[in-house]
């Protein structure tokens, strides 16, 4: 009976999608988007800067801009071509289509989904160069391709060397500074990182500064800032930057284990409001003493872009593939083949959304045999309480005897009182490391399954909106973006599995406690992407299947 009505729950639910999606079918503009074009940059004349940069970034202005496209981005640079003032990612699926789409508008008002993701927008000093409390100003002298980079060479009234090198087919930007004084200098960099996702609370929760701690890094979120904040690292730092849910400010050089910054500080900021919620800024100084330059010259370089281990475990960043966060030891291994396997199955299937359903059957096939092991464990351990509760109540004043007799029982009849959780504990470093990856892949990011259903994989599966609940406090977090389908059908499963697994249950009284999680579940799984909660669905199906099958072998 119970299997019937699973079915039947999961009929009704795609028959109520598709007539939805029909008669109140999403409002979208529709636009034909164009590939970038590839490079097209002429030498350019000299350019002088109009304007002088501040230390005072709020104060400053930028200069005459330069713009350089490579197949991932589009560049603004400013000062002499030697700071980013825009950047944009352009870099394209194989249908012509943008990879990583959806940026806000300036005023912050309405969030363009077709548009290519903005990082970087009217920034003045990404980076300038700051010696004795003045930037240095420099004109572009320069501009020549190399094999697949493109290189501009700029030059400061001080004599001061700038050489600025982007690659095609590298999200990272160099940055050489040759002639430089022995004095202590500053580089600064602003306008932080630009939200890029339209659930802007889900973005916001992940945006935080970061600094390298020996192979490691520190990590301070900034989803509670309300007001102006400095967070200092002082021992001695090789790499830093920002990030947000799927994109990275990373700044960095080659031999980073080396060269060091004596300090990096980030005054962070409330910036501007968007969908009514404060985002937060936050720009980055990094001083150098200058007995930390090698014969007057310093090369770092900047990664701006996506956390794509495809990029960051290229040669030049491989340290930075941590900022992922796969997790602790044991953990964070099984992270990286999660992520292979599932990249690699993509490779095969390009629907990451089968692909999570695939997923569901490869793990349900090995963690099968510790479920099957532990439901056989648990009827072992209700075969035997007639017997426990006659020698516990037996013995209940004599604790010594009553745990011996206990232990005699449990040899006796060969079983093991851990039996019954030994597998499911075995399961979980796995668990949380699809959890971590699911949730954070940046694969998942606009990539659709069904277009009458899930769009964005990396998005809950919303088919319900009310408005009236963003207004709500506490009911707004799991319901202001709507109400998901995906955490119901699963709600429904384990409720059906509870159930069926709860008439044998040695406490019948703990059943109420587990219906209760059960609804905290779907409250929770409502605000997760709808890739985690496809898998975790056909997960849950497949296991209420085989626990089924097992109660009837039983019985």
């Amino acid at each position: 009976m119970d299997i019937k009505r699973l079915l039947l729950a999961l009929a009704l639910s795609f028959v109520f999608i598709i007539t939805w999606n029909v008669f109140f079918p999403p409002e979208e503009e529709v636009q034909e988007l164009e590939a970038p074009k590839k490079p097209e940059v002429s030498q350019p004349e000299i350019r002088q800067v109009q304007e002088e940069l501040s230390i005072v970034i709020e104060n400053a202005h930028s200069s005459t801009t330069t713009t350089i496209s490579t197949p991932l981005t589009i560049l603004e640079l400013g000062n002499g071509a030697t700071s980013i003032h825009n950047l944009k990612v352009v870099e394209n699926n194989a249908n012509n289509t943008y990879k990583h789409a959806g940026s806000w508008d300036d005023a912050g008002q309405n969030y363009i989904a077709d548009s290519p993701v903005e990082l970087i927008r009217n920034a003045t000093c990404n980076p300038c160069l700051v010696i004795e409390g003045k930037s240095v100003h420099f004109q572009q002298n320069n501009f020549y391709q190399k094999n697949n980079s493109q290189i501009i060479e700029s030059v400061s009234e001080e004599k001061i060397i700038k050489e600025t090198i982007i690659y095609n087919d590298s999200y990272v930007v160099d940055h050489k500074f040759k002639n430089l004084p022995d004095k202590n200098i500053i580089l600064v960099w602003d306008a932080g990182l630009l939200p890029s996702e339209q659930l802007i609370k889900d973005d916001l929760s992940y945006f935080s500064v970061y600094a390298q701690n020996q192979e490691s890094y520190e990590e301070e979120y900034l989803a509670s800032i309300d007001t102006e904040k400095s967070f200092t690292f002082n021992e001695n730092v090789g790499w830093a930057g920002l990030k947000s849910k799927y994109f990275i400010k990373a700044i960095t050089n080659y031999d980073y284990n080396n060269l060091k910054a004596k300090k990096v500080v980030f005054n962070v900021s409330p910036a501007q409001i968007i969908d009514g919620v404060q985002t937060v800024d936050a720009n980055m100084e990094y001083h150098y003493g200058y007995q930390d330059l090698e014969g007057g010259s310093l090369e770092f370089s900047s990664y701006i872009g996506p956390i794509d281990l495809k990029y960051l475990n290229q040669e030049k960043n491989k340290h930075l593939s941590q900022l992922f966060g796969f997790g602790w030891f044991f953990i964070g291994y099984l992270g990286k083949a999660v992520m292979w396997l599932l990249t690699t199955l993509y490779s095969i299937i390009p629907n990451y959304g089968v692909v999570c359903i695939l997923f569901a059957f490869i793990i349900r096939f090995f963690t099968g045999p510790l479920t099957k092991k532990s439901f056989l464990s648990n009827q072992k351990m209700q075969a035997i309480q007639p017997k426990l509760k006659k020698i516990q109540e037996k013995y209940k004043d004599d604790s010594t005897k009553l745990n011996q007799e206990i232990m005699g029982l449990y040899q006796k009849e060969g079983v093991n009182p851990l039996g019954g959780c030994l597998p499911i504990l075995i399961q979980m470093p796995l668990l949380i490391a699809l959890f971590q990856v699911f949730r954070k892949t940046i694969e998942f990011r606009g990539a659709p399954f069904l277009p009458f259903w899930i769009t964005d994989l990396s998005q809950p599966d919303v088919v319900l909106q009310f408005d009236f609940l963003k207004d709500i406090w506490g009911i707004n977090y799991f319901f202001g973006h709507g109400i998901a389908l995906l955490p119901i059908i699963m709600g429904v499963v384990m409720f059906l599995n509870m159930r069926m697994t709860a008439t044998a249950n040695i406490n019948p009284s703990q059943t109420s406690t587990m219906y209760i999680m059960n609804g905290f579940f779907i409250l929770l799984f409502n605000t997760f992407p709808s890739g985690l909660n496809l898998y975790y669905t056909v997960y849950n199906v497949l296991n209420f299947l085989q626990q089924r099958k097992l109660q009837k072998i039983k019985s």
